[in-house]
């Protein structure tokens, strides 16, 4: 995974994933066997760059809920309502800031086309698969299967992990829920005694290290290992970091630990900042806690995560490669010594947790709703009624074109059949 080569594979090894899950997901025999044998009030899905999970809510005949693990986007938008956001939002793969110029909006354009002509054309493949996957499941249960374009239309509740704390604001149909922090538990829980004795005494404070539970720090090559080391070794600060791997020989301020209860050490006051890869999860934790954010972004979603959180002042970002210890002491000497990024991290967590209903509430609520609404249909935007074309009222300028042909043809032959007579007049005379 700390390959630089498929870290730049970026979208496309997204997608690959995306392909993959489905896939391991309903071929596994417990997971058909509840869908056929078991009866649900509703499915909720993690959206992962797939509509092929419509069919778990199509064989059970019940409402369909989505979770996303991203902000609000275009591609999310077209799901659920008329695609608005292209001329003044970055997509997820522009990061451009906002207000954008001329040649960013451009982009932004050609970035939504090329995504929009990618699944017109992978539809029919989707169509395959949906109808591959569920067919048999359907057959078992003993009920009809909906064409998979009815069945990826009829989305109940899109739960978001956004929030305009630190996405743009938009509008959104009744349906598209904030949910951004829902994991992260109300009542914090309490450390270990030896991590809260260890942060408890840190004079100076504490600088937390974790790459998330994908990315392996034990995975490091030797030399970058050694130069972060050296590194961290220099801060006068405690600095705790999650390394699946006993290290010897460890300066006297750094402890490892394989695995560590981040909300609860984010949540502890001498906690300066957050040395990350930038995942949503662990951006959304920095934001409760008001933790200023490193980032050392991977591959996917991170990049636009760690971007993000720069422009909103609160982080800065470091380019994974054999200079990574270098760019990291310059960086950390930049955060360390200027408190105006602890600040904009203590005010947006403000923002963050103002809000009149705790996010996980709003989960429960929304998902009873469905239930108890048979699809929450009174939420959703109606444009999902119409066909494109009519959304784009194209099938109106259409008519109009025509009514404006007939006017001319019947002008030209009103004018001609006039000038024929004036002339036959004239002929005469």
């Amino acid at each position: 995974m700390m390959n630089p080569e498929v870290a730049n594979r970026g979208i496309s090894l997204i997608k690959e994933c995306a392909l993959n899950v489905t896939s391991v997901t309903i071929n596994t025999p417990a997971v058909r066997e509840a869908i056929v044998n078991t009866k649900f009030d509703a499915v909720v899905t993690e959206w992962f760059f797939s509509d092929t999970d419509a069919g778990y809510a199509a064989v059970q005949q019940v409402p369909w809920i989505v979770l996303v693990g991203t902000v609000y986007n275009s591609i999310l938008e077209e799901m659920v309502d008329e695609v608005r956001s292209v001329p003044t939002v970055p997509i997820f793969l522009n990061n451009a800031t906002i207000p954008m110029n001329f040649w960013q909006r451009l982009l932004n354009t050609g970035l939504h086309s090329l995504i929009t002509l990618y699944n017109w054309w992978d539809r029919s493949s989707a169509a395959e698969r949906y109808n591959a996957y569920f067919s048999p499941l359907a057959a078992a249960r003993g009920v009809p299967l909906r064409p998979f374009s009815e069945a990826s239309n009829d989305l109940s509740i899109l739960l978001v992990n956004g929030h305009p704390s630190f996405a743009p604001a938009q509008p959104v149909p009744p349906n598209v829920i904030n949910v951004a922090g829902y994991h992260i538990p109300e009542d914090t829980p309490p450390l270990p005694k030896d991590l809260q004795d260890l942060l408890d005494s840190s004079k100076h404070g504490v600088v937390y290290f974790s790459m998330g539970s994908v990315l392996k720090s034990a995975a490091l090559p030797e030399h970058i290992r050694r130069g972060l080391i050296q590194v961290l070794g220099e801060l006068p600060y405690t600095v705790l970091w999650k390394f699946e791997e006993e290290i010897a020989g460890l300066p006297k301020n750094v402890h490892v630990r394989p695995w560590l209860p981040q909300p609860s050490i984010l949540a502890h006051p001498n906690v300066k900042l957050f040395i990350t890869h930038g995942g949503l999860l662990s951006s959304l934790e920095s934001l409760q806690y008001g933790v200023p954010l490193l980032a050392i972004p991977m591959f996917g979603d991170q990049r636009n995560n760690a971007q993000s959180a720069y422009q909103n002042g609160y982080a800065r970002q470091i380019v994974f490669g054999d200079d990574v210890a270098d760019q990291l002491r310059v960086e950390l000497k930049e955060m360390l010594n200027n408190d105006k990024y602890y600040k904009r991290a203590k005010y947006l967590s403000r923002l963050f947790r103002n809000r009149p209903v705790p996010p996980s509430k709003l989960v429960s609520h929304y998902v009873e709703l469905a239930i108890e609404t048979k699809g929450a249909h009174h939420l959703r935007s109606p444009s999902r009624q119409y066909a494109w074309y009519a959304r784009w009222m194209l099938d109106q300028a259409a008519l109009l074109l025509v009514a404006l042909y007939l006017v001319y043809r019947l002008a030209r032959a009103l004018l001609s059949l006039c000038c024929g007579k004036n002339k036959q007049k004239i002929k005469r005379n």
